[in-house]
């Protein structure tokens, strides 16, 4: 559980500005460049990172095996709604990856499997007591490369299984995996079980980043047993701090309406310029801020009583 005092806050504040300041000189608008699928070896750190175009939707078709995450989780008496922030992207830019590690924010940070620099960077983060995820690289809609030993449609079952493993090697200690574009994989129901039957058991978390409206990909990981959410909110969809801020807003009034809600962003300066604030604001609407782990452990624990 975290509290956020008025210290605390302050000394969030002010390692977030320097962190804010070191993702500007950095330079946060980075794209990743043109790689062959298939490649399994890790990537230098100056190929950089595009997003597949984002998709802020709940799925069109429910997935009635998982109710649970469309609808509301009631909050149980003397608890507080929770909101999770997951940061995708990061790997490619170590100056940007150790920048959001220093800033002293609640988030999760999500690891792209073929940067350089992954199992550094997931040690780091661990170390300062943030929680790792992999971003797992997904076959897109569309001509944009998810970068090299992606999941593709068209994989069978130990293919599958090979570049899972290939990819979770690379971020250790990581708690789940969220997809890394995957508009196409997330919405072929057969090529999702087969993604997931690998992993049957494992107790990894996953997140569906929803980058695509009728995404079946949580449905599989439940089935497969493990522990399955979707994104509520993507946080600069909009690149620009006021629309930051009132993704910000939209987050938390999510996680009041429903109990609980997950908010995904992105690397840039002016997503963690807007996340100096969180704290504050999320004290003050009533909001605990929570690890994705925290929030599937309070809403398996929920669906159990």
């Amino acid at each position: 559980m975290i509290f956020m005092s008025s210290p605390a806050t302050s000394v969030i504040h002010m390692a977030s500005a320097a962190a804010a300041a070191m993702l500007l000189l950095a330079g946060l608008a980075f794209q990743l460049g043109n790689r062959d699928a298939v490649e399994p070896a890790a990537q230098p750190a100056d190929r950089t990172a595009h997003a597949e175009p984002m998709v802020d939707l709940a799925p069109a078709l429910p997935d009635a095996a998982l109710p649970s995450l469309s609808g509301a989780m009631p909050v149980a008496a003397g608890s507080r709604p929770m909101l999770a922030v997951i940061i995708d992207d990061i790997g490619p830019d170590r100056a940007v990856a150790d920048a959001f590690i220093g800033a002293g924010l609640p988030i999760t940070l999500s690891i792209l499997p073929f940067a350089q620099a992954a199992p550094e960077i997931a040690r780091a983060a661990s170390r300062e007591g943030l929680e790792v995820f992999l971003h797992l690289p997904m076959e897109p809609v569309g001509l944009a490369d998810p970068g090299p030993n992606a999941l593709i449609r068209a994989h069978d079952a130990a293919e599958m299984s090979r570049r899972l493993g290939w990819a979770l090697s690379r971020v250790p200690g990581a708690a789940g995996f969220n997809n890394h574009m995957g508009s196409a994989m997330t919405a072929d129901a057969a090529a999702m079980e087969r993604v997931f039957e690998s992993l049957r058991g494992s107790q990894l978390i996953f997140v569906d980043s929803l980058t695509h409206p009728r995404s079946v990909a949580a449905g599989a990981a439940a089935r497969a047993g493990l522990p399955a959410l979707r994104r509520d909110i993507f946080l600069d969809h909009v690149r620009t701090r006021e629309a930051v801020d009132a993704a910000i807003d939209q987050a938390l009034d999510r996680a009041l309406a429903n109990g609980s809600a997950i908010a995904i962003g992105h690397p840039h300066a002016m997503t963690l310029a807007a996340l100096e604030t969180l704290a504050e604001r999320a004290e003050r609407a009533g909001v605990e801020l929570v690890t994705v782990s925290q929030l599937a452990a309070a809403r398996a624990q929920r669906r159990s009583s």
